[in-house]
């Protein structure tokens, strides 16, 4: 049998081999090799040293963010468990040890303190003083407003529960915060009240029964967050209707009241602290 790479003519008939044949013939002979060669067991590569691709490394969080990211979790943190929960479990919380909260607040009275700074009346910002200061609004609407706004952008469950605690525990807070609320606020509504109801003007001073009056309505706007945040109030209740219902209640009475507090000399004077 003629060998397959033999390229010599046998008869005069036959042609010469190419060399792009010869490479053909290679090749199918190769092929045939592999396949009648007995399988190679395999087996898995070991991965067991081969080194992990690295990770990108993370962002390190700078001081002023995780900062605010203390602030932020002690708030929600307090404002769930009460001021006598403790800081261990509060910075296992956020993800840090209690040495690394503490280096950004030496105690938790400080930390306390910072969380109630940013929740007092100074850092609300100054739209709600605006719509009550709008004379283009009539009286009802304006409240309304104000209060809508008040509820949704103030009265929050951190806000609520945490002057509760706060009363219950540190009075100077309360008392300072009154005191800010009833000078931005709380007077501005009696000279609004004043300008609605009282046939003449007059330029006393705010009395201490026209203070009265106002925290009345304050109170009972206040309540409505305190029986969603505390007591748990249906989160199906329309807010705003409620609100809406609380100021209706509030000046069909008002009318009468602030006739009595300014007929004759009437109405204590309030006191210069505001404080409620």
């Amino acid at each position: 049998m003629a060998s397959p790479f033999c390229f010599a003519p046998t008869d005069a008939n036959q042609r010469r081999i190419t060399t792009r044949e010869l490479f053909r013939v290679a090749e199918t002979m190769k092929a045939r090799r592999r396949a009648a060669a007995p399988v190679a067991k395999t087996t898995a590569p070991d991965t067991a040293h081969v080194p992990l691709k690295a990770a990108r490394p993370r962002r390190r969080m700078l001081a002023s963010e995780r900062e605010e990211l203390i602030l932020v979790e002690a708030t929600r943190y307090f404002a769930e468990f009460g001021l006598s929960a403790g800081t261990i479990e509060l910075a296992r919380r956020i993800g840090m040890t209690q040495p690394l909260l503490y280096k950004y607040f030496p105690t938790k009275e400080a930390l306390l303190v910072r969380i109630y700074e940013r929740l007092f009346p100074q850092n609300w910002g100054p739209e709600l003083a605006e719509i009550l200061d709008d004379d283009s609004l009539p009286l009802r609407e304006r409240l309304t407003k104000f209060y809508q706004k008040f509820t949704a952008t103030v009265l929050t469950y951190e806000h609520v529960r945490l002057f509760l605690f706060s009363g219950l525990t540190n009075n100077s807070l309360n008392a300072r915060y009154y005191a800010i609320l009833s000078e931005q606020f709380f007077t501005r509504i009696v000279r609004a009240l004043r300008a609605e109801f009282l046939a003449k003007k007059t330029r006393r001073a705010t009395t201490s029964d026209e203070m009265e009056l106002v925290q009345t309505l304050h109170a009972a706007i206040y309540h409505v967050a305190f029986r969603r945040w505390v007591h748990g109030l249906s989160e199906d209740t329309d807010w705003n209707a409620l609100i809406a219902l609380k100021i209706d209640f509030f000046l069909d009475g008002a009318a009468q009241t602030m006739e009595k507090i300014h007929a004759g000399a009437g109405g204590r004077p309030t006191k210069k602290s505001g404080v409620a």
